[in-house]
C-alpha cells in the first residue's frame, strides 16, 4: 500500500503536468497528503520535529490568510517534480548494474587502490558520471561498491566532494538546477553552457586542491586480460550519461515540455525499454524488490522534507517576512554585484546551518531577485542561487549531502567539510564571484 501510494504520487505528477483538471488536482493533492503522513510517522524524533514544524506551520499560516479545506495544503505539490526525480532516478541504475558496467568500473578501482592519486581520480570520476543521473543515490551506490577497498576516509571524502558537487551546478536531475530554472522560466538548453562551464572549472580546482601529493610508488595491479573490458565499461558509462543528456535536450526542444517532467518520464521509460529489448524480466523483478524496499523504507525523510517544505514555503511567500528580505536584498544590490552575491551565499548558508532547507529559501530569494528593481541578468541571478544551494548543502551539517558523505567516511560533518575540504570550497567560491561578474556583464 505504501509503495502504491508513492508511485501513484509520481505518476499523478506526470499526468497532471500533461493534462490538468480541477478534479485531478484535488486527487493529486490528497495523495500527496497521504504520502506525507505515511512518510512522517516512521521518522526519528528530530526528523519528526523538523518535518512536522514545516507542515503544521504551513497550515497555520494558510489558515490565518483565510484559506480553508484543501486550500490549507496549498504548495504541498510545489516540489513534486524534484521529489519524483529523487524517487525514480535509481531505476536508471538497473541497466548499468545488470549489464556489468558498474561492476567493471569498481574492478578497475580495486586494481588502483594502492596508488592514492589514481584512486582519487578513479573514485571522483566514477562519482562524476553517476551523480548527474542518480542524484544523492550516487553517493550511496558508489560508497556501497568502494567501502571494502580500504581507502582512507579523508581521500574518500575528497573524491566524493570533488566528483559530486559539479553535478549540483549543471545536472537537470538536481533540485538546485530544476527548481531555479523552473522559477526563472529558463529552458535547460539556455543554462546548460553556463552550468557545464563552471562545473568544468570546479573539476579543475578540485584536481589542483584535493588530489593527494605525489610520492606513492606502490605498483598498480593491472590485469591485462581485462583491460579492454574495463575500458569498454568506462566508455559505456560515459556514453550512457551523455546520451541521456542529449536525449533530454532533444526532447525539450521538440516537445517544449518542462525538463523536470522529461527527466521523470525517462526514468521510467529507459528501464522499461531495456527490459523489453534485452528480455531481462527476472533480473528486473529482482531489482524492483530491492527498489521497493528502498523507496518505502529509506526515503521517508526526503518525502517529508520536500512535501512539508513546499507547503511551508508557499505559505511563507504570502507573509510580510518576504518584504523585509526584499528590502535587504535591494539594499545589498546597491553596493555591487559582489556584495549582493555575498549576501545571497551567507543568507542561504545560514538558513541551511540552522536547518531551513534550500528548497524553502532559494525560491523566495530568486523570486525577489527577478521581480525587484535589481540590475542583474537572469543567468547571473539563476547561477547565484544554484551555486549557493550547492555550497550550503555541502558544508551544512544538517543537509543531506554533508550528512551522507560524513556518515560514509564515519567522521563529523564539520571536519569533513572544513578541515578536509575547506580549501576546495574556498577556491570554488572565489571562482564563483568572478563567474557571476562575467555572467552579469555579458547578460
Amino acid at each position: 500500500m505504501r509503495f502504491f501510494l508513492i508511485m501513484s504520487m509520481c505518476v499523478l505528477y506526470i499526468i497532471q503536468e500533461i493534462i490538468s483538471t480541477d478534479v485531478l488536482n484535488s486527487i493529486y493533492m490528497v495523495v500527496c497528503i497521504l504520502v506525507f503522513l505515511i512518510a512522517f510517522f516512521p521518522l526519528h524524533r528530530k526528523g519528526k520535529m523538523l518535518v512536522g514544524f514545516l507542515f503544521v506551520m504551513g497550515i497555520i499560516i494558510h489558515y490565518f490568510q483565510g484559506n480553508r479545506a484543501l486550500e490549507l495544503f496549498s504548495g504541498i505539490t510545489q516540489n513534486l517534480a524534484l521529489l519524483s526525480i529523487i524517487l525514480l532516478a535509481p531505476l536508471l541504475s538497473i541497466p548499468l548494474k545488470r549489464e556489468g558496467v558498474i561492476d567493471g568500473v569498481v574492478t578497475k578501482l580495486d586494481e588502483q587502490k594502492n596508488n592514492e592519486r589514481r584512486t582519487f581520480y578513479g573514485v571522483s570520476t566514477f562519482m562524476m558520471f553517476l551523480a548527474p543521473i542518480l542524484n544523492m543515490g550516487a553517493l550511496r551506490i558508489v560508497h556501497g561498491f568502494v567501502e571494502n577497498l580500504h581507502i582512507s576516509a579523508k581521500l574518500l571524502s575528497r573524491s566524493y566532494y570533488g566528483g559530486f558537487t559539479p553535478a549540483v551546478i549543471w545536472s537537470p536531475f538536481f533540485a538546485s538546477v530544476g527548481i531555479v530554472l523552473y522559477i526563472a522560466e529558463l529552458s535547460y538548453l539556455s543554462y546548460m553552457l553556463v552550468g557545464i562551464t563552471f562545473a568544468f572549472l570546479q573539476v579543475v580546482i578540485g584536481i589542483i586542491l584535493l588530489r593527494p601529493e605525489k610520492g606513492n610508488k606502490e605498483k598498480v595491479q593491472n590485469n591485462p586480460t581485462n583491460r579492454s573490458a574495463d575500458r569498454k565499461n568506462v566508455f559505456l558509462l560515459i556514453g550512457f550519461v551523455f546520451g541521456l543528456l542529449a536525449l533530454l535536450i532533444i526532447e525539450e526542444a521538440i516537445t517544449h515540455q518542462p525538463m523536470l517532467l522529461l527527466v521523470c518520464l525517462n526514468c521510467l521509460l529507459i528501464p522499461f525499454l531495456w527490459v523489453i529489448f534485452r528480455r531481462k524480466f527476472s533480473e528486473m523483478k529482482s531489482e524492483l524488490r530491492i527498489y521497493k524496499d528502498r523507496v518505502t523504507n529509506k526515503s521517508n525523510m526526503e518525502m517529508g522534507i520536500f512535501l512539508g517544505a513546499g507547503l511551508f514555503g508557499n505559505a511563507l511567500v504570502q507573509t510580510s517576512i518576504v518584504d523585509v528580505l526584499q528590502n535587504v536584498i535591494v539594499w545589498s544590490s546597491e553596493g555591487s554585484i559582489f556584495f549582493l552575491f555575498l549576501f545571497v551565499i551567507c543568507f542561504i548558508t545560514l538558513m541551511a546551518v540552522i536547518g531551513i532547507h534550500q528548497i524553502i529559501v532559494v525560491p523566495i530569494i530568486l523570486t525577489i531577485l527577478l521581480t525587484s528593481d535589481i540590475n542583474i541578468s537572469m543567468l547571473a541571478a539563476a547561477f547565484m542561487c544554484i551555486f549557493s544551494w550547492m555550497l550550503s548543502s555541502a558544508i551544512s551539517p544538517l543537509n543531506a549531502l554533508n550528512i551522507i558523505i560524513s556518515s560514509c567516511v564515519r567522521k563529523d560533518g564539520l571536519t569533513v567539510a572544513f578541515k578536509w575540504n575547506g580549501k576546495y570550497f574556498f577556491g570554488v567560491t572565489g571562482m564563483a564571484f568572478i563567474y557571476v561578474y562575467f555572467l552579469n556583464v555579458i547578460g
